[in-house]
């Protein structure tokens, strides 16, 4: 467990956004000098930002889940699939998965924060902006880690190598939720709706934040009894948000492109001195891309046909939605516009104007080192920037957007029986400019059902769908489906789905998979004080 807080000197994460936000080196935040000067401690802060995002991790989430197939195991992606994650195995996982030691090891320098700013006598103004800031950004921590574990200990002190953790408990989770709230609320109180420096918090920021927070408190995993107090308040969070002058943007896909789109609530900023590889590890193989993450079958099959219905009932066999315009030998035409936004499928245009081949033996076929499933994945790609391993991508990634706080709200509204609210909130997020889908009218259970698919694709590859389907108590051993694609001497196309050979799960689905399991190693450093997560 020691290690979980031991400040590594080495640890510092070059992803600061934009030019605004200069860091300190590592090697001096035990300086006394440090809190006693104002461009030191705001360099400080700027350091702790990095908490909130690593490289490109924001996508990697997706490979965990239903819509997207990595082909290596890098993350621990076929421990997921496989359901063979235990407390041994989650040690050599990356921290997308093993969240524990990273996500303490910022607290670590939070908590190093507040143990020495009270004393700091900086301009009080200026003290207490980095204060709230640090909030927020413990807040973001402790929801990651309750997102990801239930219930975590809430750590205030500054620990060293030889601290004592043989008494280090769990508290509860929603111990856990007061205590991240409590910080957001004085985020909320004293700092800006909108800070005049772009890349800082502000309490618009703090105000999304506690809707997802309240969201995951009051959905079936962490509510069991269906608390409707739990819903008003998370219906009440996102209703504050709706009056504080956002707005959804014309253009989906343009939108991911422009940092101050007035629909990006908080989002992350790149430049070409702190940037990432988003672009070429996701670009197709045919334009020079690594193909990482490939969007699978299933996620295709959930983007409407253009008459609002969802054209394929079962990936696995291909059943047709007969109430669809879905055309099985043309499966790509009259898609929700978002479709197009987000994948790269056969006969698509991509960098240059190049057309995309999945089919076999084309340029981005089917195979180890290309995607797996017949579809790359476009959205954040930006195809005005060349494919190379070398090149510094900036394209930023959004924190928090308006589309999911109308999600968060229609939910929420839902679970209080105002279907009416539900349904125009969802209609709002259809009604986009460049989406224009048809307005749903279902009710009831089907509502719900329609609220859930409404996220699934507004908000692909953002990192939600892995935690959404874990918040509903939804996720099972469902396949993961790819799409084989012949093309015949006359040029015409052939398809065959397939369930991916990897994705052979050697153990059923169980519940404890709703959360993640906590490396053993950090049980025994406290002494078994620290409980593991039953079924692990």
């Amino acid at each position: 467990m020691k290690n979980l807080i031991i400040y590594a000197a080495s640890a510092m994460f070059a992803l600061t956004a934009c030019n605004a936000l200069d860091i300190i080196p590592s090697d001096s935040y035990s300086d006394p000098v440090v809190w006693q000067d104002q461009n030191l401690i705001k360099m400080y802060v700027n350091d702790q930002y990095n908490a909130l995002v690593g490289q490109d991790n924001f996508y990697r989430y997706s490979f965990f889940s239903d819509k997207v197939y990595q082909k290596y195991n890098d993350e621990g992606c076929n421990y997921i699939r496989e359901n063979i994650l235990t407390s041994d195995n989650v040690g050599s996982v990356s921290d997308v998965l093993n969240y524990w030691n990273t996500g303490y090891g910022y607290l670590h320098k939070v908590n190093m924060f507040f143990e020495n700013i009270e004393s700091s006598r900086v301009d009080e103004e200026f003290k207490n902006t980095m204060i709230n800031e640090m909030k927020f950004i413990r807040a973001f921590i402790y929801f990651r880690l309750i997102r990801s574990y239930g219930g975590v200990p809430i750590i205030k002190e500054v620990y060293d190598i030889n601290s004592d953790w043989s008494n280090v408990k769990r508290n509860t989770y929603n111990e856990c939720v007061e205590y991240i709230i409590s910080d957001l609320d004085d985020v909320i109180a004293n700092l800006p709706d909108r800070p005049s420096e772009r890349n800082r918090v502000g309490a618009n920021a703090a105000r999304a934040l506690k809707s997802r927070v309240l969201l995951y408190n009051a959905s079936a995993l962490n509510n069991p009894d269906n608390d409707k107090e739990r819903w008003q308040k998370a219906s009440d969070a996102a209703k504050e948000l709706l009056d504080k002058g956002y707005s959804l943007c014309d253009n989906y896909r343009e939108m991911f492109f422009d940092v101050t789109n007035n629909e990006y609530i908080f989002a992350k900023e790149f430049s070409e001195t702190y940037s990432h590889m988003l672009g070429f590890n996701l670009a197709c193989t045919g334009d020079g891309g690594r193909g990482w993450a490939t969007p699978s079958q299933n996620l295709v099959d959930a983007y409407e046909t253009l008459d609002g219905e969802i054209p394929v009932l079962n990936s696995e066999s291909g059943d047709i939605n007969p109430k669809s315009i879905y055309n099985p030998e043309k499966p790509y035409e009259n898609r929700d516009p978002r479709f197009y936004d987000c994948i790269y499928y056969n006969g698509s245009t991509s960098l240059n104007g190049r057309i995309v081949e999945t089919f076999k033996d084309g340029a981005d076929m089917i195979q180890q080192d290309m995607t797996m499933t017949g579809y790359y994945c476009r959205k954040f790609v930006n195809e005005n920037e060349p494919v190379s391993q070398s090149h510094h991508y900036t394209t930023p990634f959004p924190f928090f957007r308006l589309a999911e706080i109308y999600l968060n709200y229609a939910e929420a509204e839902f679970q209080l029986g105002h279907e009416d609210v539900a349904r125009e909130y969802v209609n709002k997020v259809r009604a986009r400019k460049s989406v224009n889908m048809p307005s749903i009218t279902d009710s009831g259970e089907a509502l719900l059902k329609r609220i859930y698919h409404e996220r699934q694709i507004e908000l692909a590859f953002e990192g939600h769908r892995f935690f959404d389907l874990r918040r509903w108590k939804i996720a099972d051993n469902t396949p993961i489906v790819g799409l084989n694609i012949i093309k015949d001497g006359e040029g015409k196309f052939s398809y065959e789905r397939y369930v991916l050979s990897l994705d052979s799960r050697k153990n059923e689905w169980k519940d404890a998979f709703f959360v993640l399991p906590i490396h053993y190693s950090e049980i025994q450093k406290s002494n078994e004080s620290l409980e593991q997560n039953n079924g692990y």
